[in-house]
């Protein structure tokens, strides 16, 4: 379990729900890494003098430990440790698939036909009471339709 201790701090990293308070750890956390980055590197140092090994062999050993760091670090604050929607990770990797079947696609050049369609007079009375149905100005339905000619 992961608990965090601090003076006048101490709480649960894993379930602790104040972002300004995980702010605070991250950032003392932070600082308390790169201290003891600076430690290593200085007793790295001082052991590879003692040893009487070269300066050549010293910046590769260096070198190796601030790749650790890196990947370590990464590890730690990448993309991987905040949850995201599967969507929001995926839009900066890969261009989306084109979709297809989303609706139709213009035809200017196809010729248009203005059918309208009216009622019989059996259609124009209302089945319950008999009465005559009227037409509402203003109300219409509106429709096209694509005769595929193989």
């Amino acid at each position: 379990m992961l608990a965090w201790h601090y003076p006048r701090m101490s709480f649960q990293l894993t379930t602790e729900k104040d972002v300004e308070r995980l702010r605070q750890a991250a950032l003392l956390l932070e600082a308390e890494n790169r201290r003891l980055v600076a430690r290593v590197v200085e007793l790295t140092r001082k052991l590879m003098s003692a040893q009487g090994k070269d300066a050549e062999e010293l910046q590769l050993r260096l070198q190796e430990l601030e790749r650790q760091l890196a990947q370590r670090t990464g590890e730690l604050f990448g993309r991987s440790s905040e949850k995201r929607p599967q969507r929001e990770q995926d839009e900066g990797n890969k261009p989306e698939p084109p979709t297809h079947g989303h609706g139709p696609r213009a035809q200017p050049t196809l010729p248009t036909l203005e059918v309208e369609h009216t009622l019989e007079e059996p259609d124009k009375q209302c089945p319950k009471c008999g009465g005559a149905l009227a037409q509402m100005k203003g109300c219409y339905e509106e429709a096209e339709e694509v005769d595929v000619v193989e």
